[in-house]
């Protein structure tokens, strides 16, 4: 009997280790909880130039006071990049029909600089329909400052030895204030659209309530 009240009690006491270090069992891998970390205190972005595919430089601060959905590729990758613009793609033409639409912009970033010129960035705008207003293609030419950036993302990259690279993916949204505030699985566009204009509609709402 004893032996079995004192099982039942390590059983009980495991059972609240394991929710209390996983956040209610939200947190079972290390990608989950980093967008847990994420949601709950968001992160400043550091300083990076940015050059987009016509060639003009912007900084986060001329991002300032709108919220920007970014993403991680580069041009020539073959396999998940295609994807991830793809499924972008259908999130900007999903955000088109909201009337909050002007509150977002999109922006997809070249870790790969030295091979995605501005020229190369534009044939990939125009072979996903970027306007290179509301979405812009774009990469930070200076290494320091890109690998700063990704590492605040969570951005992973390693040359795969063949002049490519294996690389994680996602979605990140930034907010008005220029942080990393969410990241989206870049396989459910449909979701991430629904979960998009919720946030802007209420971002809305709250300026009509502070006038």
């Amino acid at each position: 009997m004893r032996k079995t009240v004192a099982v039942a009690l390590a059983l009980v006491f495991g059972f609240g280790l394991l929710w209390h270090g996983t956040d209610g069992f939200r947190a079972f891998t290390s990608e989950t909880a980093r967008r847990l970390a994420i949601l709950q205190e968001p992160k400043p972005l550091p300083a990076v130039q940015l050059e987009d595919q016509n060639g003009r430089t912007f900084s986060w601060q001329d991002q300032r006071g709108q919220w920007v959905l970014a993403t991680f590729i580069y041009t020539r990758c073959g396999d998940v990049c295609p994807v991830v613009e793809m499924n972008l793609r259908r999130i900007y033409d999903a955000i088109r029909q909201s009337p909050h639409r002007h509150r977002l912009s999109f922006l997809s970033i070249s870790f790969d600089s030295q091979n995605d010129t501005p020229e190369m960035l534009m044939h990939h705008a125009h072979h996903y329909g970027a306007d290179g207003v509301t979405w812009r293609m774009a990469r930070v030419s200076n290494d320091q400052e890109l690998q700063r950036l990704l590492e605040v993302m969570g951005v992973i990259v390693i040359p795969d030895g063949k002049g490519g690279y294996e690389h994680n993916a996602a979605f990140y949204l930034l907010d008005e204030k220029g942080r990393l505030v969410r990241i989206f699985d870049y396989n459910h566009p449909q979701a991430v659209s629904a979960e998009l204009n919720h946030l802007l509609a209420k971002e809305a709402s709250s300026e009509v309530v502070k006038q």
